[in-house]
């Protein structure tokens, strides 16, 4: 009956009632969703407020904590000896002023003891020490080495470096071999730092590779602490792994071990060139005169950071060969910093600028000038 009175009168009832219908549903979402999002907007706006109050407090009350331990410290560091009586009731007072239970805190304690142990000497830096036991600070740190996040455990091993905790070495050693390689390098560099008994023999366990940053950290750490040569060390030339191969030959170096000096020139015929740079730069700093001729025959064979390195070694331990070698080196067509580097190496050598290969060449009498006068360009 419906679609007879549609055919007659050309309107469409249901359809037009469907239509209507789905007008208002869709009314009815699109005004759900405008209330929905002005709700969602509204609360990232408090919630943005609301952080940044709380970055804000937090900020106020650090300067406010960081103020009394300011106070505190100079108090108990600069002051006349204190009984243990009169020491125990101040650090019982300063820790009603601070809150103390909260990380943040403890964290900001940490570095303060930090600072001051890097700056004082003597007695002081042992009280510094006793601070930070008495405030409770060691339960803290081993809180974050137990921790299972890695970059909580990695925080508590710097803590313990810093802060020269001797004792936590033993229990640091067992995360040198950890599964995670942050912690492993962390590890490594507190352990060597801290460890009394023939610290850097772990590296002959130290199964991973060694970082350009960790090499030099460990080498900061054994300069401080003024570490006698390893009795092994020339054996450990024969390490397998590069870096730990590279580290080795900075020790070499470092100890000026001239009777490990015909091993270094036997990793000049390394697979690795970085290996053979390091090499290079040890014969030239162990002053191995016998090792001029393997570096001239190599010269032409090895990249131009590699050739770079050799004429600087030569400049240290070159004779009349180098002298000659380094004049020919000069006639090449090579860049700048080689023409430079060579030129220097000469006059180290007190071979002189006399030669007319130089004078009557246009860019070597101004590799020259330069030489002499640094402040000149080429």
């Amino acid at each position: 009956m419906s679609q007879f009175l549609s055919q007659m009168t050309g309107w469409n009832y249901f359809g037009n009632f469907e239509n209507g219908w789905l007008s208002a549903k869709l009314s009815i979402i699109s005004d759900y969703l405008i209330v929905l999002l002005v709700l969602s907007v509204t609360l990232v706006i408090f919630l943005l407020l609301f952080i940044r109050s709380r970055k804000n407090f937090l900020e106020r009350s650090k300067k406010l904590v960081q103020y009394r331990i300011n106070g505190f410290f100079s108090e108990i560091i600069f002051s006349n000896e204190l009984s243990g009586e009169v020491y125990d009731e101040k650090v019982n007072e300063f820790k009603k002023k601070i809150p103390i239970h909260k990380d943040w805190c403890k964290d900001l304690l940490i570095q303060n003891i930090i600072d001051l142990d890097k700056n004082l000497k003597g007695q002081s830096k042992d009280q510094l020490l006793s601070i930070f036991f008495n405030l409770g600070l060691l339960g803290y740190t081993e809180k974050l080495v137990n921790s299972k996040a890695w970059y909580l455990k990695t925080k508590g091993i710097y803590y313990w470096k810093e802060l020269n905790y001797s004792k936590a070495a033993e229990k640091v050693y067992p995360l040198i071999f950890h599964k995670t390689p942050n912690i492993r390098s962390a590890a490594l560099v507190a352990y060597i730092s801290l460890s009394e008994a023939n610290p850097l023999d772990v590296l002959e366990k130290y199964g991973d590779s060694i970082s350009y940053i960790e090499g030099l950290n460990l080498m900061e750490v054994i300069q401080r602490r003024r570490f006698k040569k390893p009795n092994n060390l020339v054996h450990w030339l024969d390490f397998k792994e590069d870096s730990k191969l590279i580290f080795a030959l900075k020790l070499v170096a470092h100890y000026n071990d001239v009777q490990s000096a015909e091993s270094v020139v036997k990793l000049l015929s390394s697979s690795n060139s970085k290996v053979r740079q390091e090499a290079i730069k040890c014969i030239g700093k162990l002053y191995f005169f016998n090792a001029e001729p393997d570096l001239i025959s190599m010269f032409f064979h090895e990249s131009e950071e590699n050739q770079i390195e050799i004429i600087r070694a030569l400049k240290d331990i070159g004779g009349p060969q180098s002298k000659e070698f380094l004049h020919y080196v000069l006639s090449l067509n090579k860049n700048s910093e080689i023409k430079i580097n060579a030129m220097y190496a000469l006059k180290s050598l007190d071979s002189g600028f006399t030669r007319k290969e130089i004078q009557n060449n246009t860019e070597l009498e101004l590799v020259r000038k330069h030489v002499e006068n640094p402040y000149l360009e080429v």
